[in-house]
């Protein structure tokens, strides 16, 4: 069995999904995870995949689908990655 690589082409279709942010964000809208799934057309286990985790790969797509059925925009679910301080180069000099 061989282990496969995404290509980049199925990179470019994924974003990193911030779960705890989907949870409170449901939260505030009185929604069960069903509910929530139900409104966005992603599956529960989807939805609960995606909470259980702070930063999570997620498809642009559901992550579009679940920010609609909570009405926010996708940015505000998304993960904000910032940069390794530890691996960024400095230009001081």
């Amino acid at each position: 069995m061989t282990a496969t690589v995404p290509s980049n082409r199925a990179q470019r279709w994924t974003t990193i999904a911030n779960g705890q942010r989907i949870r409170e964000l449901r939260r505030q809208c009185g929604l069960a995870q069903a509910e929530l799934a139900g409104l966005a057309g992603v599956s529960l286990d989807t939805v609960a995949r995606l909470e259980r985790q702070y930063r999570t790969a997620c498809r642009t797509r559901t992550l579009a689908r679940i920010a609609a059925a909570l009405g926010e925009s996708p940015a505000t679910i998304a993960a904000v990655i910032l940069e390794d301080p530890v691996t960024r180069s400095d230009t001081k000099s």
